[in-house]
């Protein structure tokens, strides 16, 4: 049963991991696959989020053979930092071709911040599971 239960908070520690990972491969796959073409910034919103803090959202327009001209939202500058696009600026993007409206600017990086961050709550998981395993197993058998 301990180890059952350590089990399952290490693998709980890996969830954010898995899922960081997930979004770098897509990110990854798009950029291979993703058709490029140049849309224009038509808008920048700023956005709060928690506590506050500040984001930036770009309402990006392009055009996709077949389907005509798309407009579609992308968030950046997580933090506080200055918008990385300004109205009418030109962007080259990928989108998909079977869901148009899915695109990834082609200067877009995944988080390697966001990584390192996941990869130690992995770890410091990894750890609580032990020490909750030990716990379990001595409190077991001395009682």
């Amino acid at each position: 049963m301990s180890f059952y239960i350590s089990l399952g908070v290490g693998l709980l520690g890996f969830l954010p991991l898995l899922i960081v990972l997930w979004k770098h491969q897509r990110i990854k796959n798009l950029k291979k696959t993703g058709i490029l073409v140049t849309g224009v910034v038509e808008d920048i919103i700023e956005r709060r989020g928690y506590k506050g803090s500040r984001y930036y959202q770009a309402i990006i327009q392009y055009y996709v053979p077949g389907r005509g001209t798309i407009r579609s939202s992308y968030v950046f500058s997580y933090g506080g930092k200055k918008p990385l696009y300004a109205r009418r600026q030109s962007v080259e993007l990928y989108y998909r071709k079977d869901k148009p409206e899915k695109f990834i600017p082609k200067d877009a990086k995944p988080g390697k911040a966001i990584l390192i961050f996941v990869i130690v709550i992995a770890l410091v998981y990894i750890v609580l599971s032990f020490l909750l395993y030990d716990t379990i197993k001595n409190t077991i058998t001395s009682g």
